[in-house]
């Protein structure tokens, strides 16, 4: 197998995004492996002092005091805006990222 034919193979439609999906299996490996260290850090500091075990968090990452108290999820972005015509509700839907028009309220 040369350089072009791997090329060819690679640059092929279907096989496209999955390329496109390898810097992101990597960052989300590394995220992983970084909360797994800052969890078993967390463990050994708290398996060494019983008075700060009683009182701590016990997360790595405590929420912080900027951060949006809700998170929202699919079906909440998928609810009607207020004041808009079902003409502007499908560019509304079709803007949301992975939302298909055809699983938006009529």
């Amino acid at each position: 197998m040369d350089w072009k034919q791997l090329w060819e193979i690679l640059s092929a439609a279907d096989n496209v995004p999955i390329i496109a999906m390898i810097p992101l299996l990597a960052f989300y490996m590394y995220l992983a492996w970084k909360q797994a260290h800052a969890n078993d850090v967390l463990i050994e500091q708290l398996a060494g002092d019983a008075a700060l075990a009683k009182t701590h968090h016990r997360k790595a990452w405590p929420f912080k005091p900027g951060w949006a108290k809700e998170v929202h999820v699919w079906p909440f972005l998928r609810r009607k805006p207020p004041g808009i015509s079902s003409a502007c509700r499908k560019c509304w839907c079709t803007s949301i990222p992975g939302s298909p028009a055809w699983s938006c309220p009529r």
